[in-house]
């Protein structure tokens, strides 16, 4: 007689260790996802009322004055196109010319290779400090320049090492072939080596286009021309506006404070909603990017 084969039931496929682990993910997920989600629940809440505490899930007290008082700057606009462009033609020049450098410095054959290498690997652990690299920004007319947001992050070190051992786990044959029917390095590099690398390339851009996107640093420090305010930075300043609004009406007379609860605003709560305005569009880009983000992190774990 043929034994009759046992049902499982999907649930009963998962063994004790399966459990834990998405228990175990379960916890982080929370843990790393509630906070963020408090922050936007807070965003959408009277400032005053928040400060007493006690919102965990749903705004209590529903208000839009937060996101009033950062979409009320005439500058927003201006600052997000400048930022857009900022980010996009930031983090392609530096895929480019990163990816460029480790494709060379990948192959064995390279002229000084272990020099180029050595003193890649010392500019990322050193740096001229604060005060030099402002005069070095000035001396090469970068200063009060919008391309000083692109060219000194047009190379990136560390990411160059994550290309490097992406480039060095590619079969030697694929060059050698292409060589044979008369490629050169550049057609070998942008028809061949490109396309295979979609999954590092998506990894790194997306760092490199978070890090353009919240950068404000050098804004402050570089540039004094008001037109070409980054995002971030002219977030930043709005803070710095409301919190100083809020010491004043603090510090004054009664009427003051009374404003100050009627308005429904704190510092923290500004804050709160200039971090959702900053982050919401820089999300949106994951979705696009995570068929290849997940490959591009194990870049280097496996050769082949």
């Amino acid at each position: 007689m043929k034994s009759k084969k046992k049902t499982i039931v999907p649930w009963m496929r998962f063994e004790s260790f399966d459990v834990l682990v998405y228990v175990v993910l379960f916890i982080v997920l929370v843990f790393t996802f509630y906070p963020f989600f408090n922050s936007v629940i807070l965003s959408f809440n009277d400032g005053q009322d928040a400060a007493a505490g006690g919102i965990y899930f749903w705004p209590r007290k529903f208000t839009l004055a937060n996101y009033e008082d950062v979409f009320a700057n005439a500058a927003l606009g201006r600052a997000f196109v400048v930022t857009v462009v900022r980010t996009i033609v930031g983090t392609a020049l530096c895929l480019l010319v990163t990816s460029l450098f480790a494709f060379a410095v990948s192959k064995p054959y390279l002229r000084l290779r272990k020099l180029y290498i050595t003193l890649s690997l010392i500019a990322m652990y050193l740096n001229g400090g604060l005060i030099p690299t402002f005069l070095v920004i000035r001396s090469v007319k970068l200063y009060n320049n919008p391309l000083v947001y692109i060219l000194p992050g047009a190379f990136n070190v560390f990411y160059a090492q994550v290309f490097i051992a992406f480039f060095r786990g590619m079969p030697e044959t694929l060059d050698e072939s292409a060589k044979i029917d008369g490629a050169n390095e550049w057609t070998i590099f942008f028809r061949i080596i490109l396309p295979l690398s979609l999954a590092s390339f998506a990894a790194v851009g997306l760092f490199v286009a978070v890090g353009h996107w919240n950068s404000w640093y050098d804004n402050m420090l570089y540039m004094k021309k008001t037109e070409y305010n980054t995002l971030s930075y002219l977030f930043v300043q709005m803070i710095n506006s409301q919190k100083a609004l809020e010491d004043m009406m603090t510090a004054g007379t009664g009427g003051s404070m009374e404003m100050a609860r009627a308005a429904g605003k704190t510092t923290t709560s500004v804050q709160l909603a200039t971090m959702v305005v900053t982050v919401v569009p820089i999300m949106c880009l994951y979705p696009f990017l995570q068929k290849y983000f997940v490959k591009g992190v194990m870049v280097g774990s496996i050769k082949g």
